[in-house]
């Protein structure tokens, strides 16, 4: 997709439902929760997630193993990995993959990543590495991006104890805010050099905010199509609506004028932007508040503007395949061209 071929009622038009959504939607019941009482409304939301961790079931084929990575304050966080079953040996020539789960920061499980882990390791042969973090409010910004660069750093340097080669890949990818999570520390392993190098990134509906202070750097062809934080359409959906935004604002407490938690314009001491980004692939859904900035960023690397090289564009698409597989909430949209970017009302 050329995002700035299209114009802004175009745009807005992104968020028009596909006939199969229209499908899930005459089926689909919201959970009704009072944003105004968080302490009540947090306990149902953790309360669900818990639920689905439960009612996990193990697969013969895929072994899982807890191991611990320590945050800077000494915190041990858990990382759930997935591998190969029965194929120790084996596992050390697998490509590895991180993913970090979604819940906005406020809830969420590694556990809930455990479908698509097991169908990553089963159909590439991978280790697929699911991080924790702390959240929010007991955690409030930036312990969950602190925690999860931490994490990844101790992956890095412990490859070998988790039984995979970097070298055949090393992948990291999030859904939703764990999107967030990826893309700031994936700037941030490029920041610091992080060895073995990253080789791609995947967003999957994911945020990439441009923080206030930097909304007058981004070119006004960008600023125009910047609507679906303030599209109707995006903000009061089936999945979200103004007062969870405002609940998890609340909640997390977020610096927005950070570029952990703002990410389109990355500024740094050495001035890279983006340059030396991983090759990237992102998913996006067209009934989502982070519709147009997810485009923008591809269209930032795509083109090259804060790149190096340019044409740094879709990396991992067989991603896309499994995430669909493994995921019952989109699985009804589908993905009509693998390989390129999806734009699919959820």
């Amino acid at each position: 997709m050329d995002f700035t071929s299209l114009t802004p009622q175009q745009v807005l038009e992104l968020a028009k439902p596909s006939k199969e959504f229209e499908e899930v939607l005459r089926t689909y019941q919201a959970p009704g929760l009072d944003w105004s009482k968080a302490a009540k409304a947090l306990a149902i939301l953790r309360h669900y997630v818990g639920s689905a961790v439960q009612a996990d079931q193990a697969d013969p084929e895929v072994e899982q193993e807890t191991l611990h990575a320590p945050a800077r304050d000494g915190t041990m966080l858990p990382l759930k990995v997935f591998r190969p079953a029965n194929a120790r040996e084996e596992a050390a020539s697998c490509p590895l993959i991180v993913l970090f789960f979604a819940g906005g920061f406020i809830m969420g499980d590694p556990m809930t990543l455990a479908p698509l882990a097991r169908s990553l390791v089963k159909r590439f042969n991978a280790v697929v590495v699911a991080p924790t973090h702390r959240l929010a409010p007991e955690h409030p910004f930036p312990v969950a991006i602190e925690d999860s660069w931490d994490s990844l750093s101790w992956i890095a340097h412990n490859v070998g104890t988790i039984g995979a080669d970097a070298a055949r890949g090393f992948i990291l990818g999030g859904l939703s805010s764990g999107g967030n999570v990826a893309n700031s520390v994936a700037h941030l392993a490029r920041d610091n050099n992080l060895q073995p190098p990253l080789t791609r990134v995947w967003f999957s509906c994911a945020g990439v905010r441009i923080a206030p202070s930097n909304a007058h750097l981004l070119p006004e062809v960008y600023r125009e199509r910047n609507l679906s934080r303030s599209q109707n359409e995006c903000v009061d959906s089936v999945t979200t609506s103004a007062g969870m935004e405002q609940f998890k604002r609340d909640a997390l407490k977020a610096d927005l004028d950070s570029r952990l938690i703002a990410p389109m314009i990355w500024s740094d001491e050495a001035g890279l932007g983006h340059k030396g980004f991983p090759k990237t692939y992102s998913q996006v859904a067209g009934i989502d508040t982070a519709r147009d900035e997810a485009l923008i960023f591809d269209d930032i690397l795509k083109e090259g503007r804060h790149t190096d090289p340019p044409g740094c564009l879709f990396g991992s698409a067989t991603l896309l395949l499994l995430y669909f597989q493994g995921s019952a909430r989109v699985q009804a949209v589908g993905a009509r061209h693998p390989g390129r970017l999806c734009v699919a009302a959820r």
